[in-house]
């Protein structure tokens, strides 16, 4: 079934796949700079996913969706913070890793 306004996509599987690719590159970046980051690949809800980094006491989440990917940012959350919106995703990891690199010096 097409919906109105909208072309369709790629097959499920192969979404998924683009999806967990363009989520890898985005945590190669941190982690070349020795910077612990995970991606949360659980069948849970994007709430449900945000829900649990929280009580997990997660500092930072990039939540990457559709959106996000077509412009190449991600969407940033901070713990206790909330939503900050969406940064370029050159932008959301220099913000990361600046405080890293005083606390370093």
């Amino acid at each position: 079934m097409l919906r109105r306004g909208k072309e369709p996509g790629p097959p499920a599987k192969e979404a998924k796949t683009n999806d967990t690719r363009h989520a890898r590159s985005i945590l190669n970046e941190p982690r070349v700079h020795e910077v612990r980051a995970e991606i949360d690949e659980s069948i849970d809800k994007i709430n449900g996913k945000i829900q649990r980094a929280e009580q997990m006491k997660v500092h930072t989440m990039f939540v990457i969706g559709r959106r996000d990917m077509d412009a190449d940012a991600v969407s940033v959350r901070i713990h206790g913070k909330g939503n900050l919106g969406a940064k370029a995703r050159s932008e959301a990891i220099a913000d990361i890793l600046q405080p890293i690199r005083e606390r370093r010096a």
